[in-house]
């Protein structure tokens, strides 16, 4: 089973959640709806960065998982620069025995006048894409 965890402050993310819980063929719910994961074969966490690290809700959610309940972690996530979330989340995950995909789904988010409009609609479809593929992936 596949589950789609994200935090969003602006939106953004919430928007890439939906399209990569459509490729996932799961819902997407905020880090503060998710609840019980158990069971989850490929977990997908959508995060951005935040003054220069992931909200402490979604810190919080990721701190209480356990390598019993997700097999595997795929992230995604916006942002108006180049950071991404991944290298945070692999920190936060993998000394726990929770593995998390190097890659990645990461695209352009609005931030006060940049990037207006992102995500697109070519973005959403590359992240559905994504879902799809990471989806089919051996765990």
């Amino acid at each position: 089973m596949n589950r789609v965890v994200y935090f969003s402050r602006g939106g953004n993310t919430k928007k890439l959640a939906e399209a990569i819980a459509k490729g996932a063929g799961a819902e997407a719910l905020s880090a503060e709806q998710a609840g019980d994961v158990a069971g989850t074969d490929t977990l997908f966490v959508g995060a951005s960065i935040y003054a220069g690290s992931i909200d402490a809700k979604l810190r919080h959610f990721l701190e209480g998982l356990d390598a019993q309940q997700v097999k595997r972690v795929v992230v995604f996530g916006t942002s108006a620069g180049k950071n991404t979330a991944l290298a945070e989340i692999k920190a936060i995950l993998q000394p726990g025995g929770i593995p998390v995909a190097d890659a990645e789904f990461h695209c352009k988010g609005a931030f006060l006048v940049a990037h207006r409009g992102h995500p697109d609609a070519d973005d959403l479809a590359r992240a559905e894409a994504f879902a799809k593929q990471m989806s089919g992936d051996a765990v």
